[in-house]
């Protein structure tokens, strides 16, 4: 089919540090794939291990799981270590994706952007906010990340 896969997430169950590991090794020295630890990594001190015994290329940042502080840590971890970074979410709204997506933007070192989630909702509560076009993210000068809930279209 012409694809060529360039990152290969989560491939193992979460607490499997030995599967990760030899996975990461066969992409990386078999196929030229990073492996990202998604799962995996849920704190600094799983960032810490990834990072020290070298379990895996890349590590995916979800805000709802580390928190805005633990996402700081994980993100000083992956920098001195020369792990690569992801930022992605879980099935969350524009208005969080936004969030995420100033703090990757920020920072300016992810290499791999995954903020798709709110495709997966029937219908989007956020106005306003940042807006996307394909694989291309636009976000506005507003203060805040300028995104609001339609209180209306929430259900309670």
């Amino acid at each position: 089919m012409g694809v060529t896969p360039i990152l290969f997430e989560q491939p193992v169950h979460r607490d499997d540090w030995e599967g990760l590991g030899h996975v990461t090794r066969v992409a990386r020295d078999k196929y030229k794939v990073s492996v990202a630890a998604d799962e995996s990594c849920r704190s600094v001190a799983d960032a810490d291990r990834i990072a020290s015994e070298n379990l895996a290329d890349v590590v995916n940042i979800k805000l709802a799981k580390s928190g805005v502080i633990g996402a700081l840590e994980i993100i000083e971890v992956a920098r001195k270590s020369g792990l690569d970074l992801m930022i992605g979410g879980m099935v969350e709204t524009r208005l969080a994706m936004g969030f995420a997506g100033h703090l990757a933007a920020g920072f300016g070192c992810f290499k791999f952007v995954d903020l798709d989630t709110p495709l997966l909702l029937s219908e989007d509560p956020v106005f306003g906010g940042y807006e996307v076009s394909g694989s291309v993210y636009n976000f506005t000068n507003a203060r805040g990340h300028g995104g609001f809930l339609h209180w209306d279209n929430v259900v309670w």
